[in-house]
């Protein structure tokens, strides 16, 4: 059944006649017209069931999400304010003595854009891919939209044909199966015909509430199908926002990022440079003092010093009375030796001589 350019009065007329027709093929004396009451139907509602689940899982999860997540964490790999330790050039240019603590940070904020550059590229072209999909499920989506429109007008005819041969069934089928039962004093085959109608017309009543029950989710699926297209327009706006305004924001601002960090590092050179100047100046001037003041003072000085011809004298002249000294203490004890030396002669020559004199004179005896 479709439904274009026709007005509700147009549907409620369409349904009706629908319903007639679906009516007049409810018979009782075959029960499996009961059975296939509606079933194609309700496959249609199965069938659009599991589309719309589908469509949920998949914006659930989202390829966007994740490009828009890939495209964030691209953009946080660049740290203005990173410190680093240097390396290479850079550890070379921290060893002269007034660049010691200068990191070429600005070399580094420059490799690192250029590469995620490259990388947010093939973001962009993800988003934009993204992008297209979302607004191609949309379109699928309101094709799905006009479907459960059109299920919910089925539906009605099946819920308004089953409620006509309901009321036929009560007003006119029950009410004659009745009459033929009391006509007949209660025979076992009339009571048997009136108790099957009642039971079919009770199964019927089931069926009918059924899909009433399916009626009521169909009109449930239309705002969230309208939900889910809301959605999806959102997000292809939002990446395309990201595509058409976030990103170049993003290299506009790296850009100027890298040009303070280039004017933030020459002036830290510069400021490096004076100070050192006047540090070197300082140096020199206060070696310059130091140097003249010590080669006037070495000028002015003789070749020996007198303390040093002093010291020097006084050494000869106590080592010359030391000498004198020692000689005439020399000289004294040999002069005292002598004397000895002819004391103990003396006294040998005397023992000597008295020995002789006792000899003598034993022989005398």
């Amino acid at each position: 059944m479709e439904n274009k350019e026709v007005t509700i009065a147009e549907n409620q007329e369409m349904v009706q006649k629908k319903a007639q027709e679906l009516s007049k093929m409810i018979d009782p004396a075959k029960p499996e017209t009961l059975s296939n009451f509606g079933v194609e139907t309700q496959r249609k509602l199965g069938y659009y069931s599991n589309e719309l689940l589908t469509k949920v899982k998949v914006k659930d999860s989202g390829d966007a999400g994740e490009a828009i997540n890939e495209l964030l964490t691209q953009i946080n790999m660049i740290k203005i304010d990173e410190e680093d330790k240097p390396k290479g050039f850079s550890r070379m240019v921290s060893g002269i003595p007034f660049l010691n603590k200068v990191v070429d940070k600005s070399k580094r904020i420059a490799s690192q854009y250029n590469s995620i550059s490259e990388n947010v590229d093939d973001v962009v072209v993800k988003l934009e891919r993204t992008r297209q999909s979302v607004l191609k499920d949309s379109t699928s989506l309101e094709v799905m939209f006009k479907q459960a429109v059109e299920y919910i007008y089925e539906i009605r005819a099946i819920i308004a044909a089953g409620k006509l041969k309901i009321a036929e069934l009560e007003n006119v089928t029950i009410p004659q199966l009745q009459a033929e039962v009391e006509s007949s004093n209660n025979d076992e085959l009339a009571v048997q015909r009136l108790s099957d109608m009642v039971s079919f017309k009770e199964r019927l009543e089931k069926k009918v509430h059924d899909f009433t029950l399916s009626h009521t989710i169909a009109t449930q699926s239309m705002p969230q199908i309208r939900m889910i297209q809301t959605t999806n327009d959102v997000l292809a706006q939002k990446i395309q926002n990201s595509i058409a305004t976030v990103i170049p924001v993003w290299r506009q601002q790296v850009a100027i990022a890298l040009g303070l960090e280039k004017q933030r590092k020459a002036l830290e050179i510069q400021k490096k440079v004076t100070d050192t100047t006047n540090e070197m100046l300082l140096k020199n001037s206060q070696l310059l003092k130091t140097n003249v003041v010590a080669a006037a003072q070495e000028n002015e000085r003789g070749i020996v010093d007198m303390e040093t011809l002093k010291k020097v004298n006084k050494d000869m002249v106590e080592t010359l009375d030391a000498v004198i000294k020692i000689s005439e203490e020399g000289s004294r004890k040999r002069a005292e030796a002598v004397k000895e030396l002819a004391i103990i002669q003396e006294e040998l020559n005397s023992k000597i001589l008295g020995t002789l004199g006792k000899s003598k004179k034993i022989e005398n005896e």
